[in-house]
């Protein structure tokens, strides 16, 4: 799906059910972008606003695809039994 411009914002209210494109928070800078929403839908998005949470990106009859900010997990510490241990001598 293709997205040229940002068509409103869900802070207002929708009614259509809302399907999430998670962004990272400098993604939303970026302004020619490729994301997967929740439901497996690509959309290329090439826009010239800046964008935010919440910006609709495309519509359909019975969806619309907004912003998603998500934060991302930091990577786990070592699991690795002997690195975990704390060796005083």
């Amino acid at each position: 799906m293709i997205c040229n411009h940002i068509l409103g914002t869900t802070h207002h209210g929708t009614y259509k059910k809302v399907i999430d494109v998670p962004f990272e928070q400098h993604e939303l800078k970026e302004h020619s972008i490729r994301r997967i929403a929740r439901d497996g839908v690509e959309l290329e998005i090439d826009v010239t606003e800046d964008m935010q949470e919440g910006d609709i990106l495309a519509e359909t009859e019975s969806y619309v695809y907004a912003i998603k900010i998500v934060v991302p997990k930091p990577p786990k510490e070592n699991t690795d039994p002997e690195m975990r241990v704390k060796h005083y001598l």
